[in-house]
Formats: C-alpha cells, sequence, structure tokens
C-alpha cells in the first residue's frame, strides 16, 4: 500500500513538473502519451458501438446509425438575397496521398421548376489529372454524379437513360453544381463544394436565391485512400 502511494504522489508530481506523462515512452509528446495499448472498462461493448465525446469532453458510446443515418436540412425564406446553408463540413482526403478522395451522397429537391421530383446527388472530390499524360495535377476538385445531369448551357432537370449516371464538369466552377453559380433574378438552388488543398477539408453548401425552400438529405459520407 505505501508502495503504491509513493508511486501515485511519484507520478503527480513528474506531471505537474513537466505537464506530459508518458507510459513506456521517457519522452512524452502530449499531456498524455500511451506508446502501447489503452484499456477503458467502462467503454467495453459487445455490439462494437463507435466512441464519440460528449460536449463536456466524457468519452461516451455511440451506435453507428446515429451517425450515418440520413440528415435532413432546409434552407429556405422569403428573401431574395443568397442564402447559404452547410449541409456538411470536415475531412475529405489526404493531400499528401494521390488515391485519397471522398463521396458525399445526398438526395435533394426545391420548389424551384425543374426540381419536380427529388434528386439524388454524389458529390465525388478527388485528384485532377492530365487527360494528355495521365499524370496528377495535385490539385482536387468536385464532381457531381446523379439522375440530372449538366448538359451546357440550360441546365437539364432529371435527364433519362442513358444520360445518367453523368458526371458533369459545369465550366463556370468545378465546385458549383448548376454551372455558373449566379443566381441575380432567378429562382435557383445549388449545391456549391469548397475545397481546401492544403488540409483535405470540404464544406459543402446548399445555395439558394429567390426561391421558397431547398431541402437536403445528408445521406452518407464516404472516404477512400491508397491501399
Amino acid at each position: 500500500m505505501k508502495t503504491g502511494m509513493i508511486f501515485f504522489v511519484a507520478i503527480a508530481l513528474s506531471a505537474s513538473l513537466k505537464s506530459q506523462v508518458g507510459i513506456n515512452t521517457e519522452i512524452p509528446s502530449h499531456t498524455l502519451d500511451v506508446n502501447g495499448l489503452v484499456r477503458v472498462r467502462g467503454l467495453a461493448n459487445a455490439e462494437r458501438k463507435i466512441v464519440a465525446a460528449d460536449p463536456q469532453g466524457v468519452l461516451t458510446l455511440v451506435s453507428p446509425e446515429e451517425i450515418f443515418s440520413p440528415k435532413a436540412l432546409l434552407n429556405t425564406s422569403m428573401s431574395p438575397a443568397e442564402q447559404r446553408l452547410t449541409v456538411y463540413e470536415g475531412k475529405c482526403f489526404q493531400p499528401t496521398d494521390n488515391a485519397s478522395s471522398c463521396t458525399v451522397k445526398v438526395n435533394h429537391y426545391s420548389s424551384c421548376a425543374g426540381f419536380t421530383r427529388a434528386v439524388d446527388t454524389q458529390i465525388v472530390v478527388g485528384q485532377t489529372i492530365n487527360t494528355a499524360t495521365g499524370q496528377f495535377l495535385g490539385t482536387w476538385a468536385s464532381r457531381f454524379i446523379d439522375n440530372k445531369g449538366y448538359v451546357g448551357g440550360p441546365t437539364a432537370a432529371e435527364q433519362a437513360i442513358p444520360d445518367y449516371p453523368r458526371i458533369s464538369y459545369p465550366s463556370a466552377n468545378s465546385a458549383n453544381y448548376l454551372g455558373s453559380g449566379s443566381f441575380s433574378g432567378q429562382c435557383n438552388a445549388d449545391l456549391v463544394t469548397t475545397i481546401n488543398q492544403t488540409t483535405g477539408d470540404i464544406k459543402v453548401e446548399s445555395v439558394k436565391r429567390s426561391m421558397f425552400a431547398h431541402l437536403v438529405y445528408l445521406l452518407s459520407i464516404s472516404r477512400s485512400r491508397s491501399n
């Protein structure tokens, strides 16, 4: 008992002096640096749930369904001014891995003409390539696969087979779904992807102007990397 108390006090004093504690390492790089496996008995679970932190930083367990279930977002107002709503913001790719990419799947609908039914859209963020040489260009861009497509000029809603799925490359701005991204005087909805080339983070937003609503369901987010 006395030996255990002395050991505990020694660790406490060491932590207060160095502000960092290392287990199986003499040079800790963080407040707590464990060189080995960590076991937390209170987080044991047969269902293989995911460990997460609550708003107070306390570790807890959540089921995958709670994280990956569809999320509904409604971008609506009566104002003609452009209004944005974040659909997803977070990690997408590893900038040092050419094959790293992500896909954000959404189902969306608006009260604008041309959206008579909900549209399934996959936003694919991946490396661009030189089509002449097949070499990676070192930058990531967004592409869109859906049953709507972009055909140049006016957008065509609900493309018929065999025109879908189509990967669209709007020439005015590859980050925008409907093409030019100019909403002046239009009843229009768009999905805009902002890419941070340095960190690999992306932001997908619903953008609308002069319309009643743009309803977006975030279905899933998947990431890939080199084997």
